[in-house]
């Protein structure tokens, strides 16, 4: 059950990664192209090959990007947050989904239809130039969060996931944040175990830096997760 009723979805465009460097004007030229849908919590949303529907973006909630090997075991490759967008590749290669995708838990996301906005895209070049630009932004976004993940040790990776779950207007010491994800989920994501994981709910708690109860962790040193986010354990 959703606690309010979600925002419009053209304010849920303006709260995208992937349209940060748009104007309003080009917005409301995109507006028309896309739909709400709610997914419930654990519902596939699409699977790996099916036929690309359009580009998706979290409005509200978490979805994993995930593919399965041959023996059913799950890698998640990504999580897309509120405000991030999934499926693009697809949807500008022209093939079907290279993975697949599900939502965490109850999430509202938006839909560009595929026909509607390459049709936009192609009668219309100042948008695609303007889109061009905005990719060029989300691409060294996710430039820079592979290299958090292959270049930062473990506790590193987590202390940026939680600082990362903050707002920048709510970062003082004791701020609550909500894993929003079942834990060997987030392991995957972050490139370790779940054991590794619960080691490091620990370890963090047992150095003052955290308070875990479940899914919610209570930050009690942001200053000290922050430096450890950056220069990992020393």
């Amino acid at each position: 059950m959703r606690d309010k009723e979600p925002k419009s979805v053209l304010a849920a465009l303006r709260s995208c990664r992937f349209f940060e460097n748009i104007d309003e004007e080009t917005l409301m030229m995109i507006r028309p192209t896309a739909r709400r849908i709610y997914q419930p919590k654990n519902s596939v949303i699409f699977e790996e090959g099916d036929v690309c529907r359009g580009l998706y973006i979290v409005e509200k909630g978490v979805v994993k990007i995930y593919k399965e090997s041959p023996d059913a075991k799950e890698h998640v490759l990504h999580l897309a947050v509120d405000g991030d967008p999934f499926g693009e590749a697809a949807l500008f290669h022209g093939t079907g989904y290279p993975a697949s995708a599900a939502a965490v838990q109850a999430t509202d996301i938006i839909l560009l239809a595929k026909d509607e906005f390459m049709r936009l895209l192609m009668e219309h070049p100042k948008v695609s130039l303007r889109l061009m630009a905005s990719m060029a932004t989300w691409a060294h976004r996710l430039v820079s969060s592979i290299e958090s993940l292959t270049l930062k040790d473990a506790g590193a990776r987590f202390a940026a996931f939680l600082l990362s779950r903050t707002t920048s207007e709510d970062t003082h010491d004791g701020v609550v944040v909500e894993l929003g994800m079942p834990k060997q989920t987030l392991a995957s994501h972050l490139g370790m175990t779940g054991e590794t994981l619960s080691r490091l709910l620990a370890k963090f708690e047992a150095e003052g830096l955290i308070t875990s109860r479940g899914k919610r962790i209570a930050l009690r040193s942001v200053e000290d997760l922050r430096e450890l986010s950056e220069f990992g354990a020393v």
